[in-house]
């Protein structure tokens, strides 16, 4: 184990509250409520950081199967990345050529382009992927059964954005 990790500590701790997959609200919720609890001490030991490991990693993944993280993208996401640095549109005239451009890219008056992206993407430091949709929001499983040339044809759309010269 680790240096100054005492084995029979952390057997006390897996014993007052064992790590278990978390199957429900209240099961997050207590967990959620040791790992404060631990974390309130003014120093954790090693075994208290190992165990706040564990339980903080099974906490994250209940949440993360549960938890719907909205799909940001396209101008949406502009306008958040702008804000977040505290800049205006006028700071993305490098991108867009003029500031006249960028207000109508913003306004939704025109559409971006795969060099818009591509400039967007380094200037943000963000994946040029980051500004499409996620695929599974350009249709459901469920949908794409039903409808499988439209869903095709989305995600061709998004695609041939990325290789236009």
């Amino acid at each position: 184990m680790t240096p100054g990790f005492d084995r029979a500590e952390y057997v006390q701790l897996i014993d007052a509250f064992p790590p278990v997959k978390i199957r429900g609200a209240g099961e997050a919720e207590a967990t959620e409520s040791r790992i404060e609890e631990l974390l309130a001490r003014p120093q954790l030991s090693e075994a208290e950081r190992a165990y706040v490991d564990l339980l903080s990693d099974l906490l994250a993944d209940w949440e993360d199967a549960r938890m719907d993280i909205a799909d940001i993208h396209g101008i949406e996401l502009i306008k958040i990345l702008l804000k977040e640095r505290g800049l205006r549109q006028r700071g993305l005239v490098g991108i867009f050529a003029t500031e006249s451009v960028a207000s109508e890219v913003l306004a939704g008056r025109r559409d971006l382009t795969r060099e818009h992206i591509e400039r967007l993407a380094d200037f943000f430091h963000v994946s040029p992927a980051a500004f499409f949709p996620a695929r599974a929001q350009l249709q459901s499983p469920a949908r794409v059964d039903e409808q499988p040339d439209r869903a095709n044809s989305e995600v061709a759309a998004a695609e041939q954005v990325l290789t236009q010269p």
